[in-house]
């Protein structure tokens, strides 16, 4: 990894941990802006560094809630929000809004009905906490989509 790669990770991170502190109403109590800027990198910089700063992110802001819903999920949700990131990036590359619509999906409806099969979460959960981690993914994508039309960003975060 050079120099101005991790200068970006660092600087994402950073930017992901103050998304922590913007939080977003919810029964879950995790839910934040945390994940724009790992969304932004997945669509500007490489798919793989936004997979990075968003399982990083999620890592950051569950810790500032106190892991609500204990550190293993919290791991497993990591793991999640990398890879709508990844399949966010990886798809933005043949549609922006091909991207954006399954980085949305897979954050929103996909992880949260994982849950459904957990004994201590089941079908309650994934009906009363869905609408609000659905709300917090349109938000945190849509942000990062406005932001990647921004020309002086996208220029700014060209790694050569």
């Amino acid at each position: 990894m050079n120099i101005r790669k991790l200068a970006q990770l660092s600087m994402l991170l950073t930017l992901s941990v103050v998304g922590s502190y913007i939080k977003i109403p919810s029964m879950v109590g995790s839910l934040a802006l945390d994940a724009v800027p790992g969304y932004f990198a997945a669509l500007c910089i490489s798919p793989a560094l936004g997979a990075a700063v968003a399982g990083l992110g999620h890592v950051v802001t569950a810790a500032v809630s106190g892991f609500p819903l204990g550190i293993p999920i919290h791991a497993l949700i990591s793991l999640g929000m990398a890879a709508a990131a990844l399949c966010a990036g990886l798809l933005a590359k043949r549609s922006l809004y091909l991207g954006a619509t399954a980085g949305i999906l897979i954050n929103g409806l996909i992880l949260p009905a994982l849950f459904i099969v957990l004994p201590a979460f089941g079908m309650p959960f994934f009906l009363a906490a869905t609408p609000s981690i659905m709300v917090a993914s349109l938000l945190n994508v849509a942000l990062a989509t406005m932001l990647h039309a921004v020309p002086s960003l996208r220029k700014a975060t060209y790694v050569r």
